[in-house]
């Protein structure tokens, strides 16, 4: 549940985003700048990190280790980011219900406290159905926690303060790779599982 509003800016922080659910989930380091956010996957062999405008719906996964990325079309952002970053930290339902298409699917529960910070606490619908939990930090217009039927992780190490604008760069010397291309070649090396039964409830 990942929640974003526009065209209010968040303020600059860097953050270890946590994952509670599912379990031994890899941890994401998170640094945020105006209407810009990188997510860095922390923990794995090979090194990735993703890089999201939300002004222009873009984003670029960056991969250091071949000296690539891959650039998504214009306007292809997932609608799902419009509730990370939050306009108005005391009015968050209509952004919720908007994005999630789901009218009075949302409802704020009140102020409360996440790590020692000032938060709103909201409940509401998801996408798919399921009901979660959201906390909008009021200083960063950010959510910092969220707890679903099936996801939940929380922005632990919150450092406030301005980023380097290289985060949100991709390196110049790095080659655009073609996503049709890219896909096609993804899906050769895909082999089909065996069909298995989904484990109990």
């Amino acid at each position: 549940m990942l929640l974003v509003a526009l065209p209010a800016l968040s303020q600059d922080f860097s953050a270890e985003l946590v994952r509670q659910k599912p379990q031994n989930a890899a941890s994401t380091k998170v640094f945020v700048s105006g209407d810009k956010i990188r997510f860095e996957a922390s923990g794995q062999k090979s090194t990735s990190y993703a890089i999201i405008n939300l002004s222009q719906r873009t984003s670029a996964m960056v991969l250091p280790d071949t000296k690539s990325y891959v650039m998504s079309p214009a306007a292809h952002v997932s609608a799902s980011y419009p509730l990370f970053h939050i306009d108005d930290p005391d009015n968050a339902c209509p952004v919720w219900e908007k994005t999630m298409e789901k009218p009075d699917s949302c409802k704020k529960v009140g102020d409360d406290t996440v790590n020692g910070r000032a938060t709103v606490k909201y409940t509401g619908a998801t996408e798919n159905g399921d009901t979660g939990t959201g906390w909008v930090d009021k200083k960063l217009h950010f959510v910092i926690k969220w707890e679903g039927q099936r996801s939940a992780a929380e922005m632990q190490n919150i450092q406030e303060g301005p980023q380097a604008a290289s985060l949100f760069e991709v390196p110049k010397d790095f080659q655009k790779l073609d996503t049709v291309a890219t896909h096609k070649s993804q899906k050769k090396m895909v082999r089909p599982l065996p069909n298995k039964p989904a484990p109990p409830q």
